[in-house]
């Protein structure tokens, strides 16, 4: 960014040809010249109200070749001739009670005119930020000295001023002039110095309460001829001595009033769900005409939620990213820009509001099961596998994509299961889809065949039927030595459903299973000292 002098420079360079784009970002500053004729334009009676530009023209001129946006504002337009921004406070022959008045409700007592309708308060009207007041010259022609000197004509107008900055929650800086004297001192020269005095010891006073108030030395300081060369006549400047006084309140403005920065529309920002954060340069959208770059402060708060990290570092570099990374959807952040004020005081700021999206990308399923790596030669193998996607609207579909042949795969409640009847290692992969990405979970299953069961019985010497069984399951023993122990097995091998063990059982056994939840069981036949496994389904699973 380019320096305080280099952007008025690059200011004044644009007003000569068109509006800069920087003061078209900015709020006018609205002032309000208050006081009498002088205020007003007034120079020797030959002047039209369109022809009284007084100071204003001059220093609306001033302060725009600078980079300031200049909004005049007040109940009266003088000037249209040169300017159509020529609305100002100055009323012919008005003095310091007028002028209270004024404020008060909106009449004035010199012409007897009810200005503001209905009546209110004037600064609630115009809602100025700077105040440029000269007044006194009518005071000091028609008043006694102890009406002249009277401190509560001028506090009031003070006071009435800080009361409109308490109701309007602004800041309004009070340019005061020490008036300007009268042509070659004829009379009231010593009177008018006097009163600058008075009223300057009575605005030093209120500063150091904390009053906003700068003292513009009209008299001595803008560089007054007190003869025709800068006077109309004996109160009023002519076009060249409203020049001098443009001159002066311009560098004093110059000088004391800070203007806030002007954000110039951070645009909206699109991210990916999990992806890389945003990076913003701020500088690029800040300019302020009183401070450098590195001189604003930047701050920022989440609107409702708080869903962003954002960081901002010494070289005004933004960074923002979701603090969730399966985080997706909008959050709006107000970012306030400041500056240091003018030696410290007068601190501004202003705010823009940026929207940030994030937009979803879909996220792989992730199994949250670890699968069962060993099993005994003729023991019940039992893998529940589970998986779960941050995405909740897909839907998971498991598939046993690779699988010896004893494995069962139940989609239902995604059981992988079966009983192995020969030791060795056996590769198992089991796939889930979530609508677009599929995910592999492969691992090999280990059977051990030394403490597994006796799968050298001899065939066909127990039957078990019918399968699926309805009714009763039916146990045919064709051939036994000793004891019989038949035990059934939900699917997940636990616990042990029916049991029955007997020494002298029929060849035939009829167990009823009418309390048998319908499913999927594992049986086991103890008899002879041999083991028998097999898978039966009862009812309809």
């Amino acid at each position: 960014m380019i320096g305080v002098v280099l952007k008025r420079l690059f200011f004044f360079f644009l007003c000569a040809i068109t509006a800069a784009v920087d003061i078209s970002a900015q709020q006018a500053v609205k002032i309000l010249p208050l006081g009498n004729s002088i205020t007003e334009g007034y120079t020797d009676g030959t002047l039209t109200a369109p022809q009284m530009k007084g100071y204003r023209y001059d220093l609306k001129q001033l302060l725009e070749s600078s980079g300031f946006l200049i909004d005049f504002v007040g109940s009266q337009q003088n000037g249209s001739l040169y300017f159509n921004d020529c609305q100002h406070g100055g009323i012919g022959g008005s003095r310091d009670q007028y002028v209270a008045r004024l404020l008060t409700d909106g009449y004035d007592e010199r012409w007897g005119v009810q200005i503001i309708n209905p009546p209110g308060p004037y600064l609630d009207v115009y809602n100025p930020d700077i105040i440029l007041l000269h007044i006194g010259t009518n005071d000091i022609t028609h008043e006694s000295e102890s009406e002249l000197y009277d401190n509560e004509k001028i506090s009031s107008i003070f006071n009435l001023i800080d009361q409109y900055e308490a109701r309007a929650g602004k800041e309004v800086i009070v340019f005061m002039a020490l008036i300007i004297n009268r042509k070659d001192c004829v009379t009231g020269c010593y009177t008018t110095s006097v009163w600058n005095n008075f009223i300057k010891n009575i605005a030093l006073n209120r500063i150091a309460a904390g009053d906003k108030i700068v003292i513009v030395d009209m008299e001595k300081s803008a560089g007054f001829l007190y003869t025709d060369v800068d006077m109309a006549d004996d109160l009023h400047p002519n076009a060249t001595g409203y020049t001098k006084m443009a001159a002066l309140w311009s560098s004093s403005i110059l000088a004391n009033y800070n203007t806030p920065p002007v954000i110039s529309g951070i645009p909206d920002q699109q991210l990916e769900e999990g992806g890389s954060p945003v990076l913003i340069s701020l500088d690029e959208y800040v300019t302020d005409l009183q401070d450098l770059d590195q001189d604003i402060t930047w701050t920022f708060r989440q609107i409702a939620d708080t869903n962003l990290n954002i960081t901002i570092n010494t070289s005004r570099q933004l960074s923002a990213a979701p603090l969730d990374n399966d985080w997706y959807g909008s959050q709006t952040v107000v970012f306030t820009a400041t500056d240091k004020g003018l030696n410290g005081k007068y601190v501004k700021s202003c705010t823009d509001t940026v929207k940030f999206t994030v937009r979803p990308v879909n996220d792989a399923p992730l199994f949250t099961s670890t699968p069962v790596l060993t099993v005994d030669k003729g023991q019940n193998y039992i893998y529940t596998v589970s998986a779960m996607d941050v995405d909740t609207t897909d839907t998971l579909v498991f598939t046993l994509t690779q699988k010896p042949e004893w494995i069962t795969y139940y989609p239902s409640n995604r059981l992988i299961t079966g009983i192995p009847q020969h030791a060795g290692t056996y590769p198992v992969t089991v796939t889930v889809n979530d609508g677009h990405i599929s995910v592999n979970q492969s691992f090999e299953v280990q059977v051990i065949g030394s403490t597994g069961l006796d799968e050298n019985g001899p065939e066909g010497s127990i039957s078990v039927y019918p399968n699926p069984a309805r009714n009763n399951i039916i146990l045919e023993i064709k051939s036994r030595e000793g004891d019989i122990d038949f035990q059934l097995f939900n699917i997940k091998g636990i616990p042990v459903i029916r049991r029955i063990i007997c020494q002298t059982c029929d060849t035939r056994i009829s167990l009823n299973q009418a309390n048998i939840a319908p499913g999927i069981y594992f049986y086991r036949i103890i008899a002879s000292g041999r083991v028998t496994t097999g898978k039966i389904i009862i009812g309809h699973p």
